[in-house]
């Protein structure tokens, strides 16, 4: 006997409500009493509990305890310092004999004084003006340019004028003085 294809959709419907209802049954049909025992069949026995009056003391004495401190910087990770005994200073026997390094030359001077910078054509280069020791000669140098055959001039800013000896490759800076007040 041939089955119709609605006949054959309603017994694989049955059959799939008869396997959930299976399921269900194994996972929620025996009872929450069972599932929260624990152990199915055993008796009951209680909890093995502490007596917490020594935890419950311990935590108050805690509370009311102050902090000490010890000398060491709860904030900075690491090792405290140990100061231990100061070595004494080991004097040689013979002082160093010998050549000795040259000293360093001294640092690069400037004998003039700043007294001001400028641009003569506008957006041009900044040029400084510098005022000889004895107040009778005025030059006007720019950046890189050669003054007293061995000072070049680096930069010329707001504030001060940066210039190098080229003898001795030092550098140095002077200032911007003010004019005196009349």
């Amino acid at each position: 006997m041939a089955q119709t294809k609605q006949q054959k959709e309603l017994l694989v419907l049955a059959a799939l409500v008869a396997i959930a209802g299976i399921v269900w049954y194994a996972y929620f049909g025996k009872g929450s009493a069972a599932r929260a025992g624990g152990a199915a069949g055993g008796a009951y026995t209680p909890i093995n509990a502490q007596d917490y009056t020594q935890i419950i003391t311990g935590l108050k004495e805690t509370q009311t305890a102050e902090y000490k401190s010890v000398g060491r910087n709860i904030f900075v990770m690491g090792p405290i310092p140990v100061e231990g005994p100061k070595a004494a200073e080991v004097k040689p026997p013979y002082p160093n004999q010998g050549p000795h390094p040259d000293p360093p030359p001294p640092p690069a001077d400037l004998p003039m004084v700043f007294f001001g910078y400028g641009m003569l054509p506008a957006g041009g280069p900044r040029q400084a003006f510098l005022k000889d020791a004895n107040g009778d000669d005025v030059h006007i140098v720019s950046e890189g340019d050669l003054l007293l055959n061995h000072i070049r001039i680096l930069h010329i800013g707001n504030e001060k004028l940066d210039f190098e000896d080229i003898n001795t490759g030092q550098k140095g800076s002077k200032t911007l003085e003010a004019p005196p007040a009349a």
